[in-house]
């Protein structure tokens, strides 16, 4: 699934102004995950796929701060 345009935007000037850019893409893609992995952990739970969650809730901790 392509993205049409950039879903942060913010004008980039300066080496920190870029460095600022990738931390929020960062964060915007992270956010992206958890849900794309929420939506997989509610298909498996319905299915009854015990692994299955035990893995999305493992890259669910290792993405938590």
């Amino acid at each position: 699934m392509a993205l049409d345009k950039d879903p942060v935007e913010i004008e980039k000037k300066t080496a920190e102004d870029n460095m600022n850019y990738a931390s929020n893409k960062m964060a915007a893609l992270s956010k992206s995950r958890i849900t794309q992995l929420l939506q997989l952990k509610e298909e498996a739970l319905s299915k009854g796929d015990v692994d299955k969650v035990k893995e999305i809730e493992s890259e669910l901790f290792l993405m938590s701060p």
